[in-house]
């Protein structure tokens, strides 16, 4: 009789595709982007893409609007006369253009700090996204919880005509004190606009960013979020603006390109350096594909498809990907694969509980490192937490190695065996698992057989099975999962 399958998995619902020509947008307007280019919105109107954008303006240094066009998403050229809104009195800093009857709206902020007094919000208005006029001044930094700024701002309209607006604060702190704050507004016209009272609607993070979209009856937003140092793009729903859950237990788009942790600014990323950060998605509906854009070390931009409508996107969003494992920062099924490029990962792995597993199991697995610095890849064979665990660590030198973790105090490496596998092909990793035996072949071959410490048995001996994947310095694919009872 074949052996049972206890667990299974090979990454075919992710959500997200992401262009493999990113980035699409630079920094490379000189005389207009002085420092970088950030903070996009898309819109497809009219049979083209339409992004606006911020852009640091060298003869003032404040940020101002920035303006470019697609015929399909990708290919993207800058108008020639950015930035297209520069006023004299105020900055244009993060922006967020929408579209409501056939105008262009743009909302931005003035002296986010406070520096001269409370933030405030203001509103333009467009046919082409070209000339903008009819400035209104809309909101001001006016509740107690924030402190007298305003960040990054939303914007969508009911069906009923009601004008909805997730905004939020910047924090003063740094660290890990700081934490991301969204307030919640309404209006009947866009410009008198009344906050929730409860204010803020969303916080216990730090982050921000977000992108509004209503689908159906619910209201969705991505937004920027930081775990373990880094920000991230993770989604969160909400029936009425106010109370908002997340979707999923872990971000929707995270590092799975070498472009996103940093571009040098001779080719076309910042000038200054906060690098490393995904941020700003936005997201819109063209011929059958749902387009999200964001920014990767927090310049310049890039793209990622999803097949179907809004509507079709909301129905995937109710099953995210990763659902059968741990919540954790990191790791993304993409194009049917998990990828992984964390190097937290060689310690707190990406891991899912396997309780059909017991004494004796075996796991199967293809992996790929495709980018990075290393071939460093870890398959954790056993795992219950960070202090506990087995692994099996593929070295840049050709080798495995077998290492373990005990309470905390990670064991010296032990050779396993020969393995030319450091390139960037697919290779197949089988390891059977017996007691405290473990065999390991790649592609077919022995590789060779390690011994798990009875003291490592002994600690996970009451615990669940759990198995993973880790990474050092590379970008590694997985094409899925299996393990089977041994």
């Amino acid at each position: 009789m074949p052996p049972s399958v206890v667990f299974y998995d090979d990454f075919r619902d992710g959500i997200w595709t992401k262009h493999e020509g990113n980035p699409v947008l630079r920094r490379d307007q000189p005389w207009a982007e002085s420092d970088y280019i950030c903070e996009p919105n898309l819109i497809f109107r009219e049979r083209l893409f339409h992004c606006w954008f911020s852009q640091m303006f060298p003869p003032d240094g404040r940020t101002a609007l920035g303006y470019a066009t697609s015929p399909d998403g990708l290919t993207w050229t800058k108008h020639p006369g950015n930035p297209v809104l520069h006023p004299s009195h105020c900055e244009v800093h993060r922006p967020s253009v929408m579209e409501h009857q056939g105008l262009l709206y743009c909302f931005a902020v003035d002296d986010e700090f406070g520096r001269r007094g409370p933030s405030t919000m203001r509103r333009w208005e467009s046919r082409d996204g070209i000339a903008w006029t009819d400035e209104q001044l809309v909101l001001a930094a006016d509740q107690e919880w924030e402190e007298g700024t305003l960040s990054n701002m939303a914007v969508v309209v009911d069906e009923d005509g009601t004008w909805q607006m997730l905004y939020t604060r910047i924090d003063r702190a740094d660290g890990q004190h700081a934490k991301g704050y969204f307030g919640a507004a309404h209006s009947p016209d866009g410009v008198h606009w009344t906050k929730h009272p409860a204010n803020p609607v969303i916080t216990g993070f730090y982050g921000g960013d977000p992108c509004l979209v209503k689908i159906g009856g619910r209201y969705f937003t991505w937004h920027s979020q930081a775990e373990g140092g880094w920000l991230r793009i993770y989604c969160r729903v909400s029936a009425d603006m106010i109370h908002w859950e997340p979707v999923g237990h872990g971000p929707q788009l995270n590092f799975t390109q070498p472009w996103e942790r940093g571009v040098p600014p001779e080719d076309g990323g910042t000038t200054a350096s906060y690098y490393g950060h995904l941020t700003d998605a936005t997201v819109c509906e063209a011929d059958g594909r749902v387009f999200l854009m964001y920014q990767g070390a927090q310049t310049p931009l890039g793209v990622a498809t999803c097949d179907g409508t809004l509507a079709d996107l909301a129905d995937r969003l109710q099953r995210p990907p990763l659902g059968r494992w741990l919540p954790s920062p990191y790791g993304m099924a993409e194009g049917g694969a998990l990828k992984l490029a964390d190097s937290a990962t060689d310690r707190a792995p990406l891991v899912a509980p396997v309780p059909g597993a017991r004494d004796r199991y075996v796991i199967h697995t293809r992996v790929r490192c495709y980018a990075g610095a290393t071939h460093q890849f870890s398959l954790f064979i056993r795992y219950a937490g960070v202090g506990n665990f087995a692994r099996l660590w593929l070295h840049d030198a050709g080798r495995v190695y077998y290492q373990e973790c005990l309470r905390g105090q990670t064991g010296e490496p032990r050779p396993v065996g020969p393995a030319p596998i450091c390139d960037a092909d697919w290779h197949d990793w089988q390891v059977s698992v017996d007691g405290a035996g473990n065999r390991l072949l790649v592609d077919g071959r022995l590789v060779g057989e390690c011994a798990t410490s009875a003291a490592l048995l002994q600690a996970l001996a009451e615990r669940p099975t759990h198995v993973g994947f880790g990474v050092h310095e590379t970008y590694a694919a997985v094409d899925y999962l299996r393990i089977t009872e041994g």
